[in-house]
């Protein structure tokens, strides 16, 4: 998922940055989850599992490196496409408009963002059940 992720971000094929955020932590848990499962059946003080371990340091450092690359252009990004506007410059009537615009924008943007988490939890019930 990562690397299909990865490639459509660098190809422009409409994968977004923060898609990328969410298969490196996904790689990063998965790596954590293979871990703590070899341990339970590794052998104690294996050779193996402690190059598993160190393995799965440097993949969960990476995935860390990158989501702060990434985390870095999005924020480039953003500030580079904001509307710069002088707020002061603007009538009582306008500014008055604009500041309820942006409180609706916010609010819309809280439905949406605990909507999204109510079908995360939803779809994480049913793996567990499935698991």
């Amino acid at each position: 998922m990562l690397i299909e992720t990865a490639d459509g971000v660098i190809s422009g094929r409409g994968k977004n940055l923060e898609q990328l955020i969410v298969a490196s932590n996904d790689v990063a848990a998965s790596t954590a989850q293979l871990v703590a499962a070899s341990r339970v059946k590794a052998a104690f003080a294996s050779k193996t599992q402690e190059r598993l371990e160190e393995a799965s340091r440097a993949v969960t450092g990476a995935c860390r490196s990158l989501v702060r690359q990434v985390q870095s252009i999005i924020h480039s990004r953003d500030n580079g496409e904001e509307e710069r506007v002088d707020y002061a410059k603007l009538g009582d009537h306008e500014f008055k408009v604009r500041e309820m615009e942006q409180q609706v924008e916010i609010l819309q943007l809280e439905n949406a963002l605990a909507s999204a988490r109510t079908r995360l939890g939803e779809m994480r019930k049913v793996s567990y059940r499935e698991d």
